[in-house]
């Protein structure tokens, strides 16, 4: 039996990542990450996985992102009895995010479940609850960076430090083929841009296979230094705050969230900002903070953290879940967990402030295609919250490059340093456009283009020594055009209620209008 490698997320979109290694002596599972994005897209977690958790040696987590390692409480539900094995800080951040991830999702279905008892439908359950996250956080073994460890028989990993989150890294894999001669495999999981706070990778060179993510590989950066990005950041609350203003930043990784307070206090302690409440609202409460707080302990703003803590006693939960019409006030930072706000915090805050023109909601990360945060970024006017239709009059601004991933020159550079590659690249976790850059830059460098691949969704290869992969036959659970796309029938029949609603209202009178609504009808009919 020859090495194979199945991509079960983390393709045909930028969430969800999951790759299956099956080879003679066993299987492990890289990342199990919640899918993200459209309601097609969602739809996918509660789909029976792709694979056995039983048959599961071992699970490796590059990093702690919910899109990483979202879906690991389910794979307990599944069944699995392999270890998971993650850096010491992926599971210290773990132990904060899965409780939260938790917590989020049992608020989802509850919400769901209200609206949807109004029309008779039946209630849904979580995808999964504490009682998983707390046995999937005692199954995480921690391991150190650059050190060697067996995860399966004939197989033998090691991570490497991949400067996007503390904890973040690569995995570098040694697999026995059926010959017993290893196969080197490198995931680089989430590479981020230089960054202070994090030190300097080392990772090894002279690999098969690489698995690289290419979420920016269309685009460069300007302002690469951290600086430059604290001030960019710095500039656009201050804007958002002038005339009693109202800063919202839904937030995308919790991990980012004591960086994120660490720039704002002492933005305000410079004098860089003016000194306003600062709220923090996520489904853990204050607790979360703390814990993020204590986390962050051994580095250089722990005390600054500390302040924050002291000087915003508001903190967390800010925020009901149905809050009274303009009940908050400026001028006022909001930080809201959930940041692509298809549930949590982040969902009632824009709820609550989109349609407020002395609000403006910075997105400082990448938003999947067809989440709400892609729609509103995409520049509509009107959007639908939970069927309430709510016009946009917030001022929309995204800083991608604040808390971000490697751009399609710092890829090039990073994949260059692992030559020599042998057979071949595989580009993940990135749209069509930013693969295909990618690919040309890459080519550019000399590159074979046939050995740079881009797989689609539950697509698997054959891994020969000597031979490119060989694609294999097999079941998918969508269509992965439906995968790539940026909008579903669920993004399109928001859009045409909100059509037909403005249309109405521009029509002169009501004959006018019941005559709209009868062809409507007669359409629907034929």
């Amino acid at each position: 039996m020859a090495i194979r490698i199945g991509f079960y997320g983390g393709v045909s979109t930028t969430t969800g990542t999951c790759f299956l290694i099956d080879y003679p002596a066993g299987q492990l599972l890289i990342d199990c990450g919640l899918f993200m994005g459209t309601r097609t897209i969602r739809a996918l977690n509660r789909h029976a996985l792709p694979f056995n958790a039983l048959r599961l040696h071992a699970v490796l987590v590059t990093h702690a992102h919910i899109d990483h390692a979202g879906l690991l409480p389910r794979l307990l539900a599944e069944g699995l009895r392999a270890p998971i094995m993650a850096t010491e800080p992926t599971l210290a951040l773990l132990s904060v995010l899965l409780p939260e991830t938790a917590r989020a999702l049992a608020a989802e279905a509850e919400r769901l479940n209200r609206s949807g008892r109004r029309r008779g439908q039946p209630d849904i359950v979580p995808i999964y609850g504490e009682r998983e996250v707390r046995s999937c956080l005692e199954r995480i073994e921690a391991c150190d960076y650059g050190r060697w460890f067996e995860p399966a028989p004939g197989a033998r990993a090691r991570f490497w430090d991949a400067r996007h989150i503390p904890g973040s890294a690569s995995i570098e894999l040694e697999i026995e083929d059926d010959d017993g001669r290893p196969v080197r495999l490198l995931f680089s999981g989430d590479l981020g841009p230089e960054a202070a706070l994090l030190r300097s990778p080392y990772v090894p060179s002279a690999f098969d296979y690489l698995v690289v993510e290419s979420l920016c590989g269309d685009r460069t950066r300007v302002d690469v230094t951290a600086e430059q990005r604290r001030r960019r950041l710095v500039r656009a609350l201050s804007e958002a705050l002038e005339g009693d203003g109202i800063a919202l930043v839904p937030v995308l990784g919790l991990e980012h969230t004591g960086e994120l307070i660490h720039i704002l206090v002492e933005a305000m302690s410079r004098g860089e900002l003016p000194r306003v409440p600062l709220w923090f609202a996520c489904e853990g409460g204050k607790g979360v903070l703390e814990t993020l707080t204590g986390w962050y302990a051994s580095r250089a703003f722990a005390s600054a953290l500390r302040e924050c803590v002291q000087l915003c006693p508001s903190l967390s939960p800010i925020l009901p879940q149905d809050p009274a019409e303009g009940s908050l006030k400026g001028p006022l930072v909001v930080l809201a967990a959930g940041g692509t706000g298809e549930a949590g915090p982040a969902r009632t805050a824009l709820l609550e402030l989109l349609w407020r023109p002395e609000v403006t909601v910075l997105f400082l990360g990448h938003q999947p295609a067809g989440s709400l945060g892609q729609v509103i970024l995409s520049g509509e006017k009107r959007v639908r919250i939970d069927g309430a239709e709510l016009s946009v009059r917030a001022r929309i601004r995204a800083i991608e490059s604040v808390f971000g991933h490697a751009d399609r020159d710092e890829l090039v550079r990073w994949i260059l340093a692992r030559q020599p590659i042998s057979h071949a690249i595989f580009l993940v976790r990135g749209a069509e456009c930013a693969t295909t850059a990618l690919r040309a830059a890459l080519a550019a460098e000399g590159f074979d283009p046939m050995a740079i691949l881009a797989p689609h969704l539950d697509q698997r290869f054959e891994l020969a020594r000597g031979k490119p992969p060989r694609p294999l036959p097999g079941p998918t659970r969508i269509d992965p055009r439906f995968a790539a796309v940026a909008a579903d029938w669920h993004n399109a029949h928001a859009r045409l209620l909100l059509d037909i609603a403005d249309e109405l209202r521009v029509l002169p009178d009501d004959r006018s209008r019941l005559e709209l609504l009868g062809r409507l009808r007669r359409t629907l009919r034929s």
